[in-house]
């Protein structure tokens, strides 16, 4: 997928930007970010990546004189492995919120300084609060995402339809099951299964395998990242499967036709944290408290369609814009909001559900071989 935003996206984020200098300036003599050195950041790559770039990146570095070296970000046990061997892959990482309380149980993470912050944009936080260890990033859902040309006269309105092959023919693409909470196969398998909403936890791990025995022989590849899942079907590899709200809008701005039903979506969050042993501790809060800040993140939503986790961003972006996003009214009640305290819960066999999921994922691949 092209890096480059569409002429419409470039000018809206152009337009937040001088609202942001010229709105956020009364509070740097109070807050003020200046510093030197650099501070290395994950960094999401396509369409989240642009947006980080223009809305936090390059704005941090002309106001704070800071440089922000972008690092591609990688997943929960890697980042954990390498913070236990005293070398963490990022000074600002992103963790996704179904993973985040394991780096809290092990010690992993530093206390995030709220010096650095507005009082306002704390208080800001209100879906998801921002916490001790850890501020709320963004705010997302994992959709049926489909050809819309291919399925223009019927497309799927629930999971049971993503599994139904007869009636909506077509390759698909499923997030991996060892992507845990982070790609929701599970529950999507369940749902699917017609389990409903408020029966999905505990996951019945083996009702779940089984429905994913059933969509096996149409699935082209599991995907293992958010820029895959929406490749596979602007290749045409896939025309039918699951990914991210603002990955499907992402490519859409670059000319892809997928469709999107947020019936069913699984709603879920990630947030940045700084993790124990970094090199730039300090610079890597002031990146974060320059991405608490209102301004940005409303631009930052008007380049993909993430929520921001500012309430007051909503002051600042348009209201066709904002009804886009996956808090949005008319589509809210439609998702499931992901349940991270049974996917952090130890069960029965001494594991979390993030490792419980893992685990049955190589069972049952190796099974079926």
């Amino acid at each position: 997928m092209s890096k480059h935003l569409n002429r419409r996206r470039l000018l809206a984020a152009t337009v937040l930007g001088g609202a942001t200098t010229m709105l956020s300036r009364p509070s740097l003599a109070q807050n003020s970010l200046r510093g030197t050195g650099s501070v290395i950041v994950h960094f999401g790559g396509g369409t989240m990546g642009d947006a980080q770039r223009i809305a936090y990146s390059e704005p941090f570095e002309r106001e704070t004189g800071i440089r922000v070296i972008h690092q591609a970000g990688v997943t929960a046990g890697v980042q954990r492995a390498a913070i236990l061997a005293g070398a963490p892959k990022h000074d600002v990482a992103n963790i996704s919120g179904g993973s985040m309380a394991a780096f809290e149980q092990d010690n992993l993470l530093l206390p995030i300084d709220y010096g650095f912050w507005n009082e306002r944009d704390r208080a800001g936080y209100d879906i998801v609060p921002a916490a001790r260890l850890y501020v709320p990033a963004m705010l997302y859902s994992m959709v049926i995402a489909f050809d819309a040309q291919r399925y223009a006269n019927r497309s799927p309105q629930s999971w049971a339809d993503v599994w139904n092959a007869r009636d909506f023919p077509g390759r698909r693409t499923l997030a991996a099951g060892a992507n845990a909470a982070d790609g929701a196969s599970y529950e999507i398998a369940l749902l699917a299964d017609g389990v409903k909403p408020e029966d999905l936890y505990p996951i019945d791990w083996e009702r779940a395998l089984r429905s994913l025995d059933r969509i096996r022989p149409e699935v082209t590849k599991w995907w293992a990242n958010g820029a895959e899942s929406v490749q596979l079907q602007v290749d045409r590899q896939a025309t039918i499967g699951s990914a991210w709200n603002g990955r499907i809008d992402g490519a859409n701005d670059q000319g892809a036709r997928i469709g999107k039903n947020w019936n069913q979506g699984i709603l879920q969050w990630a947030g940045w944290a700084i993790p124990r042993g970094v090199a730039n501790a300090e610079n890597a809060q002031k990146y974060i408290a320059f991405m608490s800040r209102p301004e940005p993140q409303a631009r930052f939503s008007e380049i993909i369609t993430y929520g921001p986790t500012n309430s007051l961003a909503f002051n600042h972006i348009p209201a066709d814009r904002a009804a886009l996003l996956p808090t949005a009214p008319a589509v809210k009640d439609l998702q499931i909001v992901q349940n991270y305290t049974f996917w952090n819960a130890v069960d029965s066999t001494g594991q979390t559900g993030l490792r419980r999921a893992i685990s049955e994922w190589e069972r049952w691949v190796a099974s079926r071989r």
